[in-house]
C-alpha cells in the first residue's frame, strides 16, 4: 500500500513537471510570436514613412525644377528683350527672387 501511494505521488509530480514544462514552452512560443508580429508591424510602419518621405522629396524636387524652369524662361525673355533694365529694378527683382527661394516651403508653397 505504501509503495502504491509513493508511486501515485511520483506520478502526480511527473505530471505536474510535464504541465509546468508545457506551460513554459507555450509561454516562450507566445512571446516569440508576439515579438515577431511587433517587429513586422514596426517594419511595415517604417516602410510606409520611408515611402511618404520619398514621395515628399520627389515632390519637392519637381517643385524646385518647375521654379527653376520658370525663372530660366523669364531670364531668357529678359535677355532677348531690346529694352534695358534699370539696375536698381534688377537688383530689387533679384532680391525678391532670392528671398522667395529661401522662404518657400518646399512641401506646399
Amino acid at each position: 500500500m505504501q509503495i502504491e501511494v509513493i508511486d501515485d505521488i511520483l506520478s502526480v509530480e511527473e505530471r505536474a513537471d510535464k504541465i509546468i514544462e508545457d506551460a513554459q514552452k507555450k509561454a516562450r512560443d507566445m512571446i516569440s510570436s508576439a515579438h515577431d508580429k511587433a517587429a513586422a508591424t514596426i517594419k511595415e510602419a517604417v516602410e510606409r514613412v520611408r515611402e511618404r518621405g520619398k514621395e515628399d522629396v520627389e515632390s519637392a524636387e519637381e517643385l524646385l525644377q518647375n521654379h527653376l524652369s520658370e525663372y530660366e524662361k523669364e531670364r531668357i525673355e529678359i535677355e532677348k528683350s531690346d529694352e534695358t533694365i534699370d539696375p536698381a529694378v534688377l537688383e530689387r527683382a533679384t532680391g525678391r527672387i532670392v528671398e522667395r527661394i529661401c522662404t518657400v516651403d518646399a512641401f506646399g508653397a
